[in-house]
């Protein structure tokens, strides 16, 4: 399925996984915030520190620490994995990164904590180079500040790298089964307004009536009409959507998350069910249809290729003569005459 529409907000159930960081803030003794990939916080802080409160209440310094949140969570990216750094107050924080496929919705960070100066395993990196600029004005009030640093939770480096772990595979778990979620949402949808259409009894072009009839052992066919399959089979989607798309390259990949299913089992699976590879029953269709164009419409071979997806020509042909022996232009003169 396609990512370009996806953020946090709409594979999150904000106020539960708000629920959640509280539990994780606790457990763990630090501080969690949620982030946008442009460093924005979509949750409110869990457990966050009183320097912390002072140093972000503040508009200057809060600007820095939405720079430090945003360059750590792509940072995080780049290495693949949760980035633990001094942020622009030299305390140290943690970004676990956010992924759906290849895409970065944001950041899980947590931290707000500190070093001990014995602690020889640490290997922590400052991220940007100044300091925060808040100053406070008073004696007293410098004071106080130093006073709320100094009672931010020591914690050793060891034990932030299990927190990191720990907070990385619970986020790709929660991150995993809510997409899940929202494929399986959009695919019944997608499947009730095919059906209110007529697509799922057999009203348009291609389906025929007894789609919805179970096949014990399907039969290649040789004809414009699909496999009879049965709406409770795990691939019906699958096969649905080819049908309705003739003019889309469809992949396995993609045909198996609309079925919620890995793309090792649904290419085990799928034969069963169908009675061939998903690739072949997707070139096969293909060419039923582009034989029908070819006999009832004066199209060239290459205009027809490229309504059915084929860019390369070429290959349109190979698969062509793949299941019918002959080329297409050899078909259709065979047709005509």
């Amino acid at each position: 399925m396609k990512t370009q529409d996806l953020d946090l907000k709409t594979i999150l159930d904000i106020p539960m996984f708000e629920h959640l960081q509280d539990a994780l803030a606790k457990a763990t003794g630090t501080a969690i915030i949620t982030i946008d990939y442009k460093g924005t916080p979509v949750t409110k802080h869990s457990c966050r520190t009183e320097f912390c409160s002072v140093i972000r209440d503040n508009p200057v310094s809060r600007k820095r620490c939405t720079k430090c949140d945003a360059l750590a969570g792509l940072e995080a990216v780049r290495l693949n994995r949760p980035y633990i750094y001094l942020c622009h107050c030299g305390i140290v924080d943690v970004a676990v990164p956010v992924m759906v496929g290849e895409k970065y919705l944001g950041a899980v960070m947590f931290g707000q904590v500190r070093i001990p100066n014995d602690d020889t395993d640490a290997k922590v990196e400052r991220l940007v180079s100044e300091i925060s600029s808040f100053q406070a004005e008073e004696e007293t009030s410098r004071r106080d500040l130093l006073e709320k640093y100094e009672k931010i939770p020591e914690m050793e480096y060891k034990r932030i790298v299990e927190i990191a772990e720990l907070i990385d595979a619970a986020v790709q778990y929660i991150v995993h089964r809510a997409v899940e979620n929202r494929n399986r949402t959009m695919t019944y949808e997608w499947m009730l307004r095919s059906a209110s259409a007529g697509m799922a009894d057999s009203r348009i072009t291609g389906l025929p009536p007894d789609i919805g009839k179970v096949v014990d052992e399907p039969e290649t066919v040789d004809s414009d009409e699909p496999i009879s399959l049965a709406r409770t089979s795990p691939v019906y989607p699958a096969v649905s959507y080819v049908e309705s798309h003739r003019g889309e390259m469809v992949t396995m990949r993609d045909m198996a998350n609309l079925c919620h299913l890995s793309p090792s089992y649904f290419s085990k699976i799928f034969p069963r069910e169908v009675g061939e590879t998903f690739t072949d029953y997707v070139n096969r269709r293909k060419v039923e249809w582009a034989k029908q164009k070819l006999r009832d419409s004066a199209e060239s071979v290459s205009s027809v290729a490229f309504e059915l997806g084929y860019v390369d020509t070429s290959y349109f042909i190979k698969v062509f003569k793949k299941f019918e022996g002959i080329t297409p232009l050899a078909y259709r003169q065979q047709k005509y005459k």
